[in-house]
């Protein structure tokens, strides 16, 4: 039977129906949702951190999973928006070396991980959507490893501003600056600014303070996709600036 619908927020039930689970027995539904609880976060809090975590369904904003070298250096491994889950993997071996950040103001269900686990333990069902779940996490992991390992800053760049666009009436916005984007890709101010340059002028996006609004999508994903107008020197460049960067004591 499956729990009373009044101990559950309609705004977590909302991002459930968003999720890869949307299709679990009710009662798996209700048995997660009524021992989990609301949390807000405001742009840049940290939601978890490596094994202190929280397995968590975004009901509105976004998140980012990231890695954190020993000097500082940062590298994103994932974006997370409404309906999508975080932390799955530390859940099943009780930590990870990651950590979790909101990029925007932000609405999170958080769950208990001992019911979590308790469910997969006697729901096949639930246990192998989760399964599922994680082998295309590993997925989106190893490419988000060969955009870090072989693209340029300015496909980086570009591919961040995408995923962390947020639509508005306006246009779509993505709320962030210079030093936050370089730690979002794993590079250095200087390098993003002149990448961020590079679109500005293209007309792929407007810059305004902490706002950078994107005009161009298609243009961007261009940009995100190839990088022909870069000249190889200018490559060389940039990854001799990253370098320099990450020997900084």
């Amino acid at each position: 039977m499956s729990a009373p619908q009044q101990h559950i927020s309609p705004s977590a039930l909302e991002a459930w129906s968003k999720s890869f689970l949307a299709d679990q027995d009710p009662a798996v539904r209700d048995a997660l949702l009524v021992d989990s609880r609301q949390a807000t976060y405001p742009a840049g809090g940290l939601i978890s951190r490596e094994n202190n975590y929280k397995v968590v369904l975004v009901n509105r904003g976004q998140l980012r999973a990231k890695i954190t070298a020993w000097d500082g250096r940062e590298a994103t491994t994932r974006y997370v928006t409404a309906g999508q889950f975080s932390a799955l993997p530390a859940m099943m071996t009780d930590g990870a070396p990651s950590s979790v950040e909101a990029v925007s103001h932000c609405e999170v269900t958080i769950f208990n991980p001992q019911t979590f686990r308790r469910l997969m333990r006697t729901r096949a069902d639930l246990c192998y959507a989760v399964a599922v779940y994680l082998a295309e996490s590993s997925y989106e992991s190893v490419a988000n490893l060969e955009d870090n390992l072989f693209k340029s800053v300015q496909q980086r760049v570009s591919r961040h501003l995408l995923e962390m666009a947020t639509p508005t009436v306006n246009g779509l916005l993505v709320q962030t600056d210079q030093t936050d984007l370089a730690h979002a890709i794993g590079s250095v101010r200087e390098v993003v600014s002149r990448a961020l340059r590079k679109l500005s002028d293209a007309g792929a996006i407007r810059r305004n303070r902490r706002q950078i609004w994107i005009e161009d999508p298609a243009l961007l994903r261009d940009f995100a996709s190839t990088d022909p107008v870069t000249p190889a020197s200018d490559q060389l460049r940039v990854l001799e600036s990253d370098l320099h960067a990450g020997q900084r004591p």
